[in-house]
């Protein structure tokens, strides 16, 4: 890339860090980190692009036996910091039980009382979703490139937010009885046996409700309802505020086959979330990679 392409993709990237930045609002963070949880609630919590609408519909559709009846899926699993942009509140009552929340909060900040489901994510697949997701939306195609995206915001973003950060600070306690740690990649490898471990972690045993949530889990069948997975609250009631136009983004899905276009990072890109990788993720898990800390944490589950 040469140095004025480069200079036009910062003045672009500073442009979409501060929409960014201002797509959430301090007391709506607020009310998230001190929302009173109930014992028997549930909280998704995931890295942004790690899973997360596809975690919210498999439990929704177990603890509610199939229910579709939602304008989009953040109205029946609310987004804990983002409730008073998505304009959900966290008090109102959910129709089915247990209570479902979903975040994107590390560790520390996570209310502490309930029960948490914890789904990560390779890091390469995670960036290039990450960068898909806002492409379109946040910014134009071709305004930023993929590899400038990674160098200066996907891997630079401040503690609370960033990717591998979540994953570090929830690692002690993947163990823990009040947590069920889920890789997507063994979502879809094997969808029926992760459901299987979600819904006995609900306390839900019903053969044919498990068996309908894994159907209306699919690819196929979210793809087909795809309007109910697109972040509609919150574009709608954040995109003028921010300075987008206001339709800005409404047709982009968030429904889509995961994984696979890793060829798309440069060397570079791999060799830099490589890197944060090691100074961020090995210290607390050991594993010098996300392979290889899926590896171990497969080798602990079959010795249980």
């Amino acid at each position: 890339m040469d140095e004025a392409q480069l200079e036009k993709e910062i003045a672009a990237l500073a442009v979409f860090r501060d929409r960014f930045s201002r797509l959430g609002s301090a007391d709506s963070r607020e009310a998230g980190k001190d929302f009173k949880l109930e014992k028997d609630d549930i909280v998704i919590s995931t890295p942004p692009k790690s899973g997360t609408t596809w975690m919210q519909q498999i439990s929704h559709q177990l603890r509610s036996g199939g229910d579709m009846e939602f304008e989009e899926i953040s109205e029946v699993v609310p987004f804990l910091e983002g409730s008073m942009e998505t304009e959900v509140s966290l008090d109102r009552d959910q129709r089915f039980k247990p209570r479902l929340f979903k975040t994107h909060f590390w560790e520390p900040l996570t209310p502490k009382g309930g029960r948490y489901i914890i789904v990560i994510r390779h890091p390469y697949d995670t960036a290039v979703s990450s960068f898909k997701f806002m492409e379109g939306w946040m910014f134009e195609p071709g305004e930023i490139s993929l590899e400038t995206y990674v160098a200066e915001h996907f891997i630079t973003r401040p503690k609370p937010g960033g990717i591998l950060h979540h994953l570090a600070s929830w690692w002690p306690r993947h163990a823990d009885p009040d947590v069920l740690w889920v890789f997507y990649e063994d979502m879809k490898e094997d969808l029926p046996a992760q459901v299987d471990r979600i819904a006995a972690f609900m306390g839900i045993s019903d053969t044919a409700t498990i068996a309908q949530a894994v159907h209306k889990s699919t690819f196929a069948f979210m793809k087909e309802h795809e309007s109910q997975y697109n972040e509609l609250p919150l574009k709608r009631n954040r995109n003028v505020a921010i300075g987008l136009k206001p339709d800005a983004g409404m047709n982009q899905g968030k429904v889509r086959v995961g994984g696979g276009q890793q060829h798309l990072l440069s060397d570079r890109s791999k060799a830099l979330i490589d890197e944060a990788w090691r100074t961020i993720c090995q210290p607390v898990t050991g594993a010098a990679s996300f392979a290889e800390l899926r590896l171990a944490w497969k080798a602990e589950q079959s010795e249980k």
